[in-house]
């Protein structure tokens, strides 16, 4: 049969990319707290994730997609993270950049009537497998005293305890000790959720690049010599691979 002269001056329209929605989304948004332009910037990330195979938007990406300034969409962000209808992930990209991304995961929970409930028990031991897989070896009974600490009297939330780890990890520094001062200094700085960590990692990365700078600047300058006629010494160079523990523990 002859398609329609109305199919067939749709059919470029109609065969571009199409994103799947759940009804129950539509029709219950309202009902479960969402803003009409907090379900846009919730559409955005799901379009994004099922077109283009990312949910790696910028604040600039995802506001121009979703109509708004990059301010306002981070705010719609920060709130839906707030209520739970959404995650920020981290990961380490094949360069070993650092890149964050959206994760829709609690949104499905909300949906499915199975919004996660925190059961006290279950995160610390996640957190003992968790330590003791990357330390290679068992907890002590110290250590593991240590962990309820920061989960219970210190109330440091969870991620925050496997982020400090991750640090740990990619500095070499296998300790406990090197973790706590990495909480502390979190702490110090008022890191409270995922995106003040992430604004704290982007300073940190940028106080890096000016010290790396100018230590190459230093470099290019002429060697002086002392009053003997000696080149002066130098001061020892730092390793920057190790830049968070230099922070962590100033000489």
């Amino acid at each position: 049969m002859e398609p329609s002269g109305r199919q067939g001056g749709n059919s470029d329209y109609l065969s571009a990319p199409f994103v799947a929605v759940p009804r129950d989304l539509l029709q219950r948004f309202a009902q479960l707290g969402l803003h009409p332009h907090e379900l846009v910037v919730l559409l955005q990330i799901l379009a994004s994730g099922q077109t283009e195979g990312t949910t790696e938007l910028s604040p600039h990406e995802l506001g121009e997609r979703c109509g708004m300034s990059s301010k306002e969409a981070m705010a719609c962000v920060e709130r839906l993270v707030t209520e739970g209808f959404l995650a920020i992930g981290e990961r380490y990209d094949d360069q070993g950049a650092h890149v964050t991304y959206f994760d829709l995961q609690p949104l499905w929970d909300k949906l499915k009537g199975r919004q996660r409930m925190v059961q006290p028990q279950l995160p610390e031991k996640d957190l003992v497998s968790l330590f003791e897989e990357e330390f290679g070896r068992p907890l002590s009974s110290l250590e593991c005293d240590q962990l309820r600490a920061w989960l219970g009297e210190q109330r440091y939330p969870e991620w925050l305890v496997v982020e400090a780890l991750k640090e740990s990890v990619l500095a070499n520094k296998y300790s406990f000790r090197y973790i706590d001062r990495v909480l502390y200094t979190w702490q110090k700085n008022n890191v409270r959720s995922r995106q003040d960590l992430e604004a704290y990692r982007a300073q940190y990365r940028e106080r890096q690049s000016q010290l790396r700078g100018e230590g190459q600047g230093a470099q290019e300058k002429p060697r002086t010599r002392s009053a003997t006629g000696r080149p002066a010494s130098r001061e020892p160079v730092r390793d920057e691979r190790y830049a968070s523990f230099y922070e962590l523990f100033p000489d």
